[in-house]
């Protein structure tokens, strides 16, 4: 059997060679890669074993996190692999290990390389509130808030704190300040990184997507408290628009919060979101797709009010303001010949 660390360099060099995004390794299955969104057989490759899967794991896991996933049946964490980065998650299937591997781009992309809309800028001039990221797996949320990150630190003078499981861009720290940090290494919760916050002279605050709602629950009332203030929260969240985006925090701070206590509170801190998807571009490659929503005087009435229901319609008739429905993106891109209707 080859090497299991040249095997897997091997397997990661050929999902870079053909541009791939995620690498999926199964026992039972031979390696499976996706490319611009479409999933596919990494071809003349050989069929994954549990011995293989096993020995590939061992090469790259250090002893403690071996101890992890034991005990937890999955890890998620990012390393260096190839001269690539890559998220990666271990879990077990039917008793047996699978791994997928997401790679990390090593250049941190700006607004327009990404293809962020302008009206995006006037994010990176919000001193305070709360600027949600939100989309599916996949989405590209994660490299447009890291986009919008790097754009403060290159152009602002702030104190930007991270809090993030696991830490996937390594900042280098600019005109700002840039302190990272990893949900159960360097601070044991979310809400305890939070907390240290609240008592700390900080800027900006990044949060990635918290997948445990009760931890989501426990951190969106401190999170109100932080946007509040003088500190500006750049939080991930996975869902598909901007209402159920409202929707899921207004959910999370129910319990802290009477119903309308959270509208009120909500409609005063947000300063905008952010949703997006890729989609397959004619003749090959992705392209972004964006809603945005700015926080002018008619969206703070509805949420205020409670009609989230009614959010697409003001977002239709404020687009001179630079908002736009994610149906209206698609639209425009298929009017311009861009993307087919089947590919989205």
């Amino acid at each position: 059997m080859e090497v299991p660390s040249i095997l897997l360099n091997r397997i990661l060099s050929e999902m870079a060679k053909k541009n791939g995004s995620d690498l999926h390794l199964a026992v039972g299955s031979p390696p499976m890669i996706r490319v611009d969104g479409k999933f596919a057989v990494l071809a003349d490759q050989e069929m994954m074993t549990s011995e293989i899967l096993n020995k590939i794991t061992e090469t790259f896991l250090s002893q403690e996190e071996v101890i992890k996933l034991k005990e937890n049946r999955s890890l998620v964490l990012v390393k260096n692999i190839a001269n690539f980065r890559f998220r990666i998650n271990i879990f077990y299937q039917k008793g047996l290990l699978s791994l997928s591997f997401h790679y990390i781009p090593g250049v941190i992309k700006s607004f327009r390389e990404l293809g962020l809309p302008e009206v995006c800028d006037n994010f990176l001039k919000v001193n305070s509130g709360l600027l949600v990221i939100a989309g599916a797996y996949n989405s590209g949320k994660t490299t447009t808030a890291i986009s919008l990150i790097e754009e403060i630190n290159k152009t602002g003078v702030k104190n930007i704190i991270t809090i993030e499981d696991p830490i996937e861009c390594l900042f280098v720290s600019k005109r700002s300040l840039i302190t990272q940090r990893q949900v159960g290494n360097d601070v044991k919760t979310v809400a305890d990184g939070l907390d240290y916050c609240l008592n700390e002279d900080v800027d900006v605050i990044y949060l990635n997507e918290i997948k445990d709602e009760k931890m989501f629950s426990q951190a969106m009332f401190k999170i109100f408290e932080l946007a509040s203030g003088n500190c500006l929260v750049i939080l991930e969240i996975n869902t598909d628009s901007s209402a159920r985006v409202l929707e899921k925090v207004l959910a999370g701070v129910s319990q802290k919060m009477t119903p309308e206590a959270a509208r009120y509170n909500l409609a005063d801190i947000l300063a905008g979101v952010v949703v997006q998807k890729l989609v397959a571009r004619r003749g090959g490659g992705l392209v972004l797709v964006n809603e945005i929503l700015l926080n002018n005087s008619a969206i703070k009435a509805l949420i205020r009010e409670g009609k989230i229901y009614q959010l697409e319609s003001i977002m239709q008739i404020s687009k001179k303001e630079g908002m736009i429905t994610l149906d209206k993106s698609l639209a425009n891109l298929m009017e311009l010949g861009e993307v087919r209707r089947e590919d989205i």
